[in-house]
């Protein structure tokens, strides 16, 4: 059996809205997160500001069957900006009620020193910014080929790519 997929979108009006597509393939639900992330118009100011994917655990079929304490709650992919310049995000299971988290980038880090903000609106009065090094600033095509190797393979960046967070 395929791997099987929940998606998540977050905009301040609306809040989080967990989707659950059917039928759905790694493919679906890969091109669904594809035209997010090249579309302009998705991650923008006053619009969307994040969305991810969270795989189901193997062979389950619908959100509803995953016990709620299911490890495979605490794995998924995020993102989070706008579409010029957005952060991703990937959170890894320890297969029990622990997890790490990671920021991810497009390219080793050059400068461990050198640091700029990515933000969004959450709907706030001021925006919401983090601190992310220089390399770990996506545009949403930039983003396009990680989603599609976690999604369609479950694979992650190389570590050398990964910088672990606190959240």
């Amino acid at each position: 059996m395929e791997r099987r997929f929940t998606t998540w979108t977050v905009n301040p009006k609306f809040g989080l809205r967990n989707s659950f597509l059917t039928p759905q393939t790694p493919n679906i639900i890969f091109n669904e997160i594809k035209d997010q992330l090249e579309s302009p118009k998705f991650l923008r100011l006053g619009g969307f500001f994040s969305f991810g994917v969270c795989a189901l655990p193997e062979g389950v079929m619908w959100p509803e069957d995953v016990p709620k304490n299911d490890p495979s709650l605490n794995s998924y992919m995020q993102v989070a900006g706008v579409h010029e310049a957005m952060t991703v995000e990937v959170r890894v299971s320890d297969g029990s009620d622990s997890y790490t988290h990671y920021a991810v980038a497009r390219e080793p880090v050059a400068d461990p020193d050198a640091w700029t903000t990515v933000s969004w609106d959450n709907g706030n009065p001021e925006p919401f910014t983090i601190q992310v090094h220089p390399e770990e600033v996506f545009t949403g095509e930039q983003a396009v080929p990680v989603f599609r190797a976690y999604i369609e393979e479950g694979a992650l960046q190389p570590t050398e790519l990964l910088r672990r967070i606190d959240v």
